[in-house]
């Protein structure tokens, strides 16, 4: 007998893509307990380029590395996941669009729905590590990410002093975040690709409290056998210099996802 199955084309898939599809509808997930340690360093421009795509232009030469603990996500019933995700300013120049945001290098996650979602719906740069919860001693708030038993990062943040009133609402009127990804599908047995463009993810945090103080990022070099799939990316991001860092953040809030606004920019 004859397949009778038929993709249609006003539904949205997920693979397995036979098991059938959903109407669109512009999904905004919202994530009600966020925690979140932002650590961010100038590096060197040149360096940094080489990971940037031609169809943006660099606005800073900045690093920003964010720890998140996502707690209370709708799309999961309530459930958790953690991340650890390292960006870049800059402005998307291509076509007619010019739009101002951070491009995503890479996004670390500890649990494989958010990360199949994030990578071929919308482009984020999403792979799989072991990530540790947020823990502390005294006011060191730290966590650190691994694969196999083989920790290749470690956050770390000296919480110094509460943000004031008027310091987390100028925090809050800058909380909507252009992000942007490259969504790359490689050709089946051969080189090139079958699909390969920009991608924009509009994303919102309100913050309820946030902390300023000391942060530091440090890498560990993995050989290839302790990673074969990532080695080059933890290599690449540990040979960013740090040219100097800049007041780090802890923050407490919530987020929304803006899932159905995203799109591609190629």
């Amino acid at each position: 007998m004859k397949g009778k199955f038929k993709l249609q084309d006003d539904l949205v898939y997920k693979m397995p893509v036979h098991f059938g599809g959903e109407p669109f509808y512009p999904v905004r997930t919202v994530y009600g307990d966020m925690t979140s340690v932002s650590v961010s360093f100038e590096t060197d421009e040149e360096v940094l380029s080489k990971l940037i795509p031609e169809d943006f232009d660099i606005i800073s030469p900045t690093v920003n590395v964010q720890f998140a603990e996502c707690r209370d996500v709708d799309w999961m019933s309530g459930g958790e996941y953690r991340l650890i995700q390292a960006g870049v300013p800059v402005r998307y120049v291509k076509n007619t669009d010019v739009i101002d945001g951070e491009y995503v290098l890479v996004i670390w996650e500890n649990k494989a729905c958010p990360i199949i979602g994030g990578r071929e719906e919308d482009g984020m740069p999403k792979i799989y590590a072991d990530i540790s919860s947020l823990r502390h001693y005294g006011d060191h708030w730290f966590s650190a990410a691994s694969y196999e038993c083989n920790t290749f990062l470690k956050i770390d943040l000296n919480r110094e002093r509460k943000l004031q009133e008027e310091e987390l609402k100028l925090l809050n009127e800058h909380s909507k975040m252009n992000y942007f990804g490259w969504r790359h599908i490689p050709q089946l047995g051969k080189g090139g690709a079958a699909l390969s463009h920009a991608t924009l993810y509009p994303q919102e945090v309100t913050f309820e409290k946030a902390w300023m103080g000391e942060g530091k990022i440090e890498w560990q070099k993995f050989d290839l056998e302790m990673n074969m799939l990532q080695f080059k990316i933890i290599n690449s991001m540990s040979e960013l210099p740090v040219h100097k860092y800049a007041k780090a953040l802890m923050m407490k809030g919530a987020a929304r996802l803006n899932v159905g606004d995203s799109r591609s920019l190629g």
